[in-house]
Parts: structure tokens; C-alpha cells; sequence
């Protein structure tokens, strides 16, 4: 067999999976990845201990394909988060993550400012403490010697690329946040300035497409992984790219949602509407020149665990499984609108369609009648009702099916209540493996073997379709909770305002 491989170097483990031309995986390897926590909010990663990580994790892949050939490798990761590397190709100090937080005041007075505004209208992403310009600039107060001695300033997926093939390069989607300017396709120096970043200027590599052929496999990598020297790696990507790109998604009007602990909305376009306040991120299609906006409302599926765990006698049930099959069943005798409970899901605070951190959750229209059945199910219209939100305040409802994978996307129960909310059919899969298969078409193309989203189309997936069956009726329980919202968030004001007054 020829096999494509596919690698996702991603926070917290490092996956690889080795796959026929039809989408079939063959064979499987992982490891887990350790990150340091700071005191100040600090998230780090030894550079040299994540290459060894991946170096173990292909030694293992390739011993389960012993006597097989293989014809290309693509390569995903992490995004965003700030890797330095010096000239000669080493680390120059720790990888600070995409989830560090040591900048926030920074972010702050760089916010109040209104320097992000260039950020904004450049690449149409709300700027936060993990962004590569943000730790620059802690880097280089704090770290002097090691921002001195950084010849590039790239990514995860671009450090493990270079310890691949000897080449170094980035991609459109890696490259987006903060400093593209997505109208020109390149780095703008508006943006760069805003963060007095022009010393990390001379840091960044040109991007292209992750479809496009980096290197070879070179003979000391060959050594210490078991692939075979000369086989050919595409650009590196972001995870979230390649697994669009398993998905066979690159086109406008195309809209995908993950409904893990932490919401998020994916919308494919191809018109943006510049502002200095965007809410989310947006990256660029690794292979097109669509535009990915995302939108990540900080509860989804955890707002169920965290109901479901209140109730753990008049549940029952010795599994999680089991415990959400009797809520199911509990939610399901109830009509859509919950009988006038509302759920408001910011149990995290909010971060999109509206930037709210102080925010909390809570429950809205309980009477003595209440049931944990309307309870639970509100529960569940709430995180729907939000992914909506997202939809809404980006422009309207999807006007095609929407891809649904995540945790909350194995609950048949929520998968139809969050089309009905949507109105379009809900499509989710049986695959858990779409990044990686991505991944690993966009390999295959770098190699010539065809376009990356055709191929991963091609392969046979079982699809359960959910089709909205009372979208109607919950266009009014929208119009509620939008309501509820507005008002929930003033609310949140005054009380943060009183707060502060007693403190």
C-alpha cells in the first residue's frame, strides 16, 4: 500500500496517523505532551522536548507500517503562541503558548489605546495575550537576549516542520493573527507598528499555502523517526485549517461547529466587513482564499456535565454516558422552550458574539413547577441558542448544512434541538480522525497527488443527518433569549459596579 501521513502536534498530545488513498487509517500513534504553568500566567513548552515527543510518536507509527511504503506527509499543530528560533535553527528560548496570559495588562493598555483597532481592520480578529506580537513584546522586556537572538518568529506546525526537513515557512492560516492584512494577502506594516513590533518584523516568513510542497525528509530526521529520507512534507498548518480541510470545507456559505467543554462557530466567507472591534478571530483558508471566521463561546458542552453533575441521585447511573441517556430522557418529554426557562450559558464569562468576561450564567422564568427535565433542557437550548447568536450577529442562519463534531455531537438529543435552533440539517460523523486526515491530504497534494479537499471529500464517511423538524417555534424562543441577554448583561454591569464600589 502507498500510505499518506498525517501529524497534529497539538497542546496537550501529539498525534499521527498513516492512511490509504480511499481515507482509511491503517495505523495510529500518540503521545502525551507536557505543558509548564507559570505563576504568572505563563504557558510553556520545551521546543526540543516537543521534536522528541514527535520523533517517539513517528518511531511508533512506522513500526506499525513495517514493509509499507510511504508517499507524503502533512503537518498540523497549535496555533498562534509565539516559537523563536535562532539562525542556526535552535530554540532561542521556551515556546510561549497560545494560552498564556502574563500579558493581559499589556493587552490592556494596548486596548484602551487603541492601537488593536489596526489589528482589527487588518486580519478581523479581536486581539488576546496568546497572539505572537503580544508575547514579543514581553519577550523582549523580559528576555532581552533571547528576542535579540531570534532569527523567526513562527508557529508550532513551522518548528516541527523545520526540524523535519531543514526548511522553514509558514502558512496562510498560521500567519493570519495579527499582523496579515488579509486584503493584500501579507504582512502590513500598519499592524506592525500598532504593536511597536518592527524588531519582530524582520522575524516573520513570507506565508503560503499549506498545500504547497516545504521539503524532503532529511537523512538525520530519517534516523530518529523511522520515515524514510526524501519523503516529501507540505507546508506546515493550524489544526483548525487541516480539520476543515478533512471535512472537504473551502468554500463561502460553508459553516461547521464544534460543540466540545468550549463552543466553536466556524463560518467559510469571502467578504469581511473591516472594523476596529471585531468579536472572535479569523484566520485564512490554508487553500483558498476564503476566510474562516471563528467564533468561540466559552461554554458548550460543559454547561450539560455541570447540570448533569448536580444531580447525581435523581439521575443515577454509574457512567457519564448513563447519566446523560436518563437526562435525555427527562429533556425529550419537554417541549421545545423549556415551558418558558431560559438558560443564559456563561458560566465562563463570555467571548463571543460579545466580549464579557465578568458575565455569568443563570436561569430565567423558574417557578415552584419547575422540573430538572425543563431545567435540562434549557440548558441545552442555551448553548444552541448561542452558536446561533454567533451565526446571527456575523451576518444570518447558515443557508447550507452545517457540520457538528465535539463531544455534545454523541447526544442525538442536542444534535436535534441545535437544528432546530439553526434550521438547516445538522451532519455529524462517526470519524473522529478529520485533522488528521486533512492533514494528510494536504501532504498528498504538496506531492502532487490532487487537490487537498477533493481527496478528503472523496473518502466514504457515514453521516447522521438531523433535520430541523420546529424551527419555527424556536425563531420566537430566540427572539427570548436575545432578549434575556441584553438585559442579563446590563444587569451584570451594575452589579460589577456595585461590586467595585464595596471593594
Amino acid at each position: 500500500m502507498k500510505l499518506w501521513l498525517g501529524l497534529d502536534v497539538g497542546t496537550t498530545a501529539v498525534k499521527a496517523g498513516a492512511y490509504t488513498a480511499d481515507g482509511r487509517q491503517v495505523a495510529f500513534a500518540d503521545a502525551p505532551s507536557t505543558v509548564k504553568q507559570l505563576p504568572d500566567g505563563g504557558r510553556e513548552q520545551d521546543m526540543a522536548l516537543v521534536w522528541k515527543t514527535v520523533c517517539g510518536v513517528f518511531s511508533d507509527l512506522t513500526a506499525q507500517c513495517e514493509g509499507e511504503d510511504f508517499e507524503s506527509l502533512g503537518v498540523a499543530a497549535q496555533g498562534d503562541g509565539l516559537w523563536c528560533i535562532r539562525q542556526d535553527g535552535t530554540p532561542a528560548a521556551p515556546a510561549m503558548l497560545w494560552n498564556d496570559t502574563r500579558t493581559a495588562k499589556d493587552l490592556a493598555f494596548v486596548t484602551e489605546s487603541g492601537r488593536a483597532a489596526a489589528i482589527g481592520r487588518g486580519c478581523h480578529t479581536s486581539l488576546w495575550s496568546g497572539t505572537s506580537g503580544m508575547l514579543w513584546r514581553w519577550l523582549r522586556d523580559n528576555n532581552p537576549v533571547a528576542a535579540e537572538e531570534t532569527a523567526y518568529a513562527v508557529t508550532c506546525a513551522d518548528w516541527i516542520s523545520l526540524c523535519l526537513t531543514g526548511k522553514i515557512a509558514t502558512d496562510f492560516s498560521n500567519a493570519s493573527i495579527p499582523f496579515l492584512d488579509f486584503a493584500e494577502r501579507d504582512y502590513a506594516s500598519a499592524q506592525i507598528s500598532a504593536l511597536d513590533c518592527e524588531d519582530m518584523a524582520k522575524c516573520l516568513v513570507s506565508p503560503r499555502r499549506s498545500d504547497s510542497l516545504l521539503g524532503e525528509i532529511t537523512a538525520e530526521t530519517a534516523k530518529v523517526t523511522g520515515l524514510p529520507q526524501g519523503l516529501p512534507v507540505s507546508t506546515g498548518t493550524l489544526d483548525l485549517s487541516a480539520m476543515l480541510v478533512g471535512m472537504g470545507m473551502d468554500q463561502a456559505g460553508q459553516t461547521m461547529m464544534i460543540m466540545g467543554t468550549t463552543a466553536v462557530v466556524n463560518i467559510l466567507t469571502d467578504r469581511v466587513e473591516p472594523s476596529d472591534t471585531p468579536v472572535g478571530a479569523s484566520v485564512l483558508h490554508p487553500t483558498s482564499d476564503t476566510i474562516i471566521r471563528v467564533l468561540a463561546p466559552t461554554t458548550g458542552a460543559a454547561a450539560f456535565d455541570w447540570f448533569a453533575s448536580l444531580h447525581p441521585k435523581s439521575l443515577g447511573g454509574s457512567s457519564t454516558a448513563e447519566i446523560a441517556s436518563r437526562l435525555n430522557e427527562l429533556v425529550e418529554k419537554v417541549p421545545p422552550g423549556s415551558n418558558g426557562v431560559t438558560f443564559m450559558p456563561y458560566l465562563n464569562g463570555e467571548r463571543a458574539p460579545f466580549v464579557a468576561p465578568d458575565i455569568r450564567g443563570g436561569f430565567h422564568g423558574l417557578t415552584v413547577t419547575s422540573t430538572t427535565g425543563e431545567m435540562g433542557r434549557a440548558v441545552m437550548e442555551g448553548a444552541a441558542l448561542s452558536l446561533r447568536h454567533c451565526c446571527e450577529e456575523e451576518g444570518d442562519l447558515p443557508s447550507a448544512p452545517v457540520r457538528l463534531t465535539g463531544g455534545g455531537a454523541k447526544n442525538p438529543v442536542w444534535c436535534q434541538i441545535i437544528a432546530d435552533v439553526m434550521g438547516q440539517p445538522v451532519l455529524v460523523s462517526f470519524a473522529s480522525d478529520h485533522g488528521l486526515w486533512g492533514v494528510a491530504t494536504l501532504g498528498a497534494s504538496a506531492a502532487g497527488l490532487g487537490d487537498a479537499v477533493t481527496l478528503a471529500a472523496s473518502r466514504e464517511e457515514t453521516l447522521e443527518t438531523y433535520h430541523p423538524k420546529d424551527h419555527d417555534r424556536y425563531s420566537g424562543i430566540y427572539a427570548r433569549y436575545v432578549a434575556i441577554s441584553r438585559h442579563h448583561r446590563a444587569l451584570q454591569e451594575e452589579l460589577t459596579s456595585l461590586q467595585e464600589e464595596l471593594t
